[in-house]
């Protein structure tokens, strides 16, 4: 995107530079990133701390077993995830209407985690499945080579989860895994066509920037 800023503003005489750069300071896509860029940080940044406070608690005060599944840090942590999806279908689709559909799908999850009676296995299901929603628009974009990386990802944390290869230290591997995922949903979130504008206009000040 920058390449094709530089050959825009090959042929622009310097002397209008500093207009052009005025001009675009009070553009309204150089006021905030891509909407669906933030949705990717939002659901992240929401999910966060509620992960932090459940993985303390399990590692100074939680027995292993049903006191960890059914305590309320844990609830919180699985029910942040599904909030976490929520923004994350927002940021791989760029349709409110979508992000309508998986909301009340993880409202009624987010119910699910807090009845008195806890089902694991219903409740990881349901985690799969809204994370498998909010993947389902880059499938449809054609875009199989992310698809695929996030998929490759999810796979690892699945075995990783599931199987438990390295004893306790398994479980720091899936949080480790985790984080590649991050980049993957920006990227998506970026190839957007909803993205371009604030994109294209944040590559040309770039090249202002650098050029004066």
């Amino acid at each position: 995107v920058i390449e094709r800023a530089r050959e825009a503003f090959s042929s622009v005489d310097v002397t209008s530079f500093p207009w052009i750069q005025n001009m675009m300071e009070f553009h309204p896509a150089t006021i905030t990133p891509p909407l669906a860029v933030l949705a990717v940080a939002i659901g992240i940044i929401l999910h966060a701390p509620f992960s932090f406070m459940y993985h303390w608690l399990c590692a100074h005060h939680l027995p292993p077993g049903v006191a960890r599944i059914e305590h309320w840090s844990g609830r919180l942590d699985k029910s942040f995830i599904h909030v976490m999806s929520t923004c994350i279908s927002y940021a791989t689709s760029g349709s409110w209407k979508y992000f309508l559909v998986c909301a009340i799908l993880n409202a009624d999850c987010i119910y699910r985690q807090f009845l008195p009676e806890v089902r694991p296995r219903r409740n990881l299901t349901r985690i799969g499945l809204s994370l498998t929603a909010s993947t389902i628009p880059i499938f449809w974009r054609g875009e199989a080579l992310l698809f695929g990386k996030i998929y490759s990802i999810l796979t690892l944390m699945t075995w990783l989860f599931a199987k438990y290869p390295f004893g306790g230290w398994s479980h720091t591997a899936f949080h480790g895994a985790i984080m590649f995922l991050s980049p993957l949903f920006m990227t998506a979130a970026c190839n957007l066509s909803s993205s371009r504008a604030q994109i294209q206009t944040a590559a040309m000040h770039a090249v202002l920037q650098g050029a004066m």
